[in-house]
């Protein structure tokens, strides 16, 4: 086994510091890693802790900012994440445009040849229902990826001195990149038709809500995993539940508006289809409430998690 001289340990041999011995985070020389000797056999990408932790190569907080290491450290990880689902495929990245194309596909060809209804309301029915699909399978899988994400990292989190939160925000990045994509194709597809995005620049600030909103609940989920292991099959069963009690496949209305409105997905979904699709805003009060509960979600998510953080590393 080797590693290179610069100083780049690689995420996938994190696994190896099991075999450590326990060092405090202020000696944990990185020094002692490189030439420990680790190697790639993930095929992904590195990090290059050096340029991290600082020249040094100590995992300690005494060198360079704490913001600045972190930032770099998620950035990382993110794309490790992002290049690990693509690993030993032959189309590689490509897949991360052709899934999200092919699913567009899918369902226009799907209400269009197979379901169509006379008048040319399946049209319509198709982009209200992608505006919203394409948001609650990044909500969905953000959230299901989160609820693991730390026992999934146990080795990391038992052996490097980093914030541990950010291993929340990974999976919750990664799926609003693929969001994104998904959305940006969607577009692309709504201007070939002649529909015009007037509202598109809202879609940076309604992501932005919503990835606050995935984060804290995701922080609450990997606190809670951790001492309840049955917790992913009851958050499926949820998430299931939300879907259906959620305007996705069709819009508030009738009997069961009242209830709806207090769903923030109603208003969360709403300010995605205004922007893909031009459609009225929602009431100004709902998209109040909904900023209110992504504030109170990120906050209360955070806290939560770092009141159970310090035991987290001894139970997973």
């Amino acid at each position: 086994m080797n590693a290179d001289a610069v100083g780049e340990l690689h995420l996938g041999q994190l696994a190896l510091t099991a075999k450590l011995p326990d060092f405090a985070a202020d000696e944990f020389e990185l020094s002692w890693l490189i030439h420990a000797g680790f190697v790639d056999f993930y095929g992904i990408r590195t990090i290059n802790f050096r340029a991290i932790y600082g020249l040094g190569g100590h995992l300690s907080s005494r060198e360079g900012p704490k913001t600045h290491r972190n930032v770099h450290l998620l950035r990382e990880l993110i794309k490790r994440d992002f290049h690990a689902r693509f690993t030993g495929s032959a189309l590689g990245i490509f897949w991360a445009v052709l899934q999200p194309l092919s699913l567009v596909i899918l369902y226009w060809f799907v209400f269009t040849y197979m379901f169509r209804r006379p008048g040319g309301q399946n049209d319509h029915y198709i982009d209200f229902l992608i505006a919203g699909l394409l948001p609650w399978l990044g909500i969905n899988e953000g959230l299901m990826r989160s609820a693991t994400s730390i026992v999934d990292n146990a080795p990391m989190v038992r052996r490097l001195a980093f914030r541990s939160e950010l291993l929340i925000i990974v999976p919750n990045a990664s799926a609003m990149i693929f969001e994104s994509i998904a959305l940006a194709l969607f577009g692309a597809f709504c201007l070939l038709r002649g529909m015009p995005l007037r509202l598109v620049w809202l879609l940076p600030f309604v992501l932005v809500v919503q990835f606050a909103v995935q984060v804290g609940i995701g922080w609450i989920l990997a606190a809670t995993y951790v001492f309840f292991r049955d917790l992913t099959p009851i958050l499926a069963f949820f998430l299931s539940v939300v879907f259906y009690l959620s305007p996705i496949l069709y819009p508030v209305a009738g009997r069961f508006e009242r209830i709806f409105i207090w769903n923030p997905m109603t208003p969360l979904l709403g300010l995605f289809r205004s922007a893909m699709l031009s459609a009225s805003l929602p009431a100004a009060g709902s998209i109040v409430f909904l900023l209110a509960v992504a504030t109170a979600t990120f906050t209360g998510g955070l806290l939560f998690f770092r009141r159970a953080q310090g035991t987290l590393a001894d139970l997973i």
